[in-house]
């Protein structure tokens, strides 16, 4: 009998806030309720097709040290799984991982409650698991840092590159063991939360940590293996198609304008010894999206900016306008009127990029022949910076050379 498994990975509870507002009902930033309404639609679901295995792979909040409003909403969706009878593994992902302790992570509450259903992989280890539709074999991998090993006085004279490289080699080997392990029988499913060497890395901007070590995805494939389930990477993709499957779920929510262009969701998987399946699921995000006007040498900025806007704002997006204006002209713009057009958006950010003629090179068009004559010049120069109001501009040039020619001859008359 095949096992329904749902796979869900970082939710990060916390992020993204900064572009979100405070709801007046509910005291919560908006942004914060579409966190846990993407995690609330995926329970929905694993209730409502009866999933026996609620598989999370890693990063639950933004940090190790969550919010107790952040730890109340996910704790809430862990007891409707477990009064569903459906079976969760929650893997320690990085942000859940208190460096200077190995005993204690920010998913720790739910080892010392004891919640019914919860297994929290926080080792390495091998498990089975009994649902209802059958047993599964699970072997989990919490997120690996170098930061144990670097403490250790036989490693202490090695480099980072060789701590790395003995991290993965011993990673490797202790899958290898557990392969040994597995009942070719029951079907298999390994998780961990890393980044793997054939994986694209989502370009999400602000929960980049710097330094993670690459594993290859090759210590995964095992014929007796089934599913491997990914977290870390927030890109959705799938590494490997089948025998078995290598999948990232990636995040659950978009977290900046980095992850503007990825859908977001979780994978169901039919779970069936050496026929497994799986889908993809949206859970629809909240668009993000970013409108770029260039208003250099236009007559009226306001309206060249709210006129695209309004073209391009989806009600209920999160928008990011960017403009260029002239430095002297950027006190022309009202972004009352800009803010007013994006009212039926979320939130709005609006960010002008000035542009500095001081600081612009030498036109390749201004050669020696045309800077003799300033008109020529000037033309010269209009046709590039602001070819719309060349001629408004010309007229007004000239009117100025007329008047100091006049106040020439006037004083040589004098």
């Amino acid at each position: 009998m095949a096992i329904r498994l749902i796979h869900v990975s970082d939710i990060h509870f916390g992020s993204g806030e900064s572009h979100g507002r405070i709801n007046p009902d509910t005291g919560l930033n908006t942004r914060f309720e579409d966190f846990t309404n993407a995690l609330k639609r995926t329970v929905d679901y694993a209730i409502a097709n009866g999933a026996d295995i609620f598989l999370f792979s890693g990063d639950a909040y933004r940090n190790a040290s969550p919010e107790p409003i952040y730890q109340k909403m996910f704790a809430l969706e862990l007891k409707r799984l477990s009064a569903s009878n459906i079976k969760t593994v929650l893997v320690v992902g990085n942000h859940d991982q208190i460096l200077r302790s190995s005993q204690s992570h920010a998913m720790s509450v739910f080892q010392s409650l004891e919640v019914a259903g919860v297994l929290t992989i926080d080792k390495p280890g091998l498990h089975v698991i009994d649902t209802k539709n059958g047993a599964l074999q699970l072997i989990g991998v919490p997120h690996v840092t170098r930061h144990n090993l670097m403490t250790m006085e036989k490693y202490a004279n090695l480099s980072a590159q060789q701590i790395d490289d003995v991290l993965i080699h011993h990673v490797a080997d202790l899958l290898r063991s557990y392969y040994e392990d597995l009942d070719p029988v029951i079907p298999s499913v390994v998780t961990a939360h890393m980044s793997l060497d054939r994986a694209v890395a989502g370009i999400e901007e602000e929960l980049l940590l710097g330094y993670t070590l690459t594993f290859p995805a090759d210590m995964f494939i095992d014929e007796r293996v089934d599913y491997v389930a990914l977290g870390h990477i927030h890109k959705h993709q799938i590494i490997r198609q089948e025998h078995p499957a290598i999948v990232y779920a990636g995040s659950l929510e978009r977290v900046d304008f980095g992850e503007a262009k990825e859908d977001k969701g979780f994978v169901d998987v039919v779970l069936e010894r050496k026929k497994t399946s799986y889908s993809f699921k949206s859970i629809s995000p909240r668009p993000f999206i970013t409108v770029d006007v260039d208003t250099v040498g236009n007559d009226d900025p306001t309206a060249a900016i709210v006129n695209r806007v309004t073209r391009e704002a989806v009600s209920g997006c999160v928008l990011r306008v960017r403009y260029r204006v002239e430095q002297e002209r950027l006190l022309e713009v009202d972004e009352g009127a800009i803010y007013a057009a994006a009212g039926a958006c979320m939130s709005v950010k609006v960010q002008p990029q000035l542009v500095h003629e001081h600081v612009r090179g030498r036109l390749p068009a201004l050669t020696e022949t045309s800077v003799a004559s300033p008109l020529i010049a000037l033309s010269t120069y209009l046709d590039e910076v602001a070819p719309d109001r060349k001629d408004r501009l010309l007229d007004r040039a000239k009117a100025v050379m007329d008047e100091i020619q006049a106040e020439l001859h006037k004083e040589k008359c004098d």
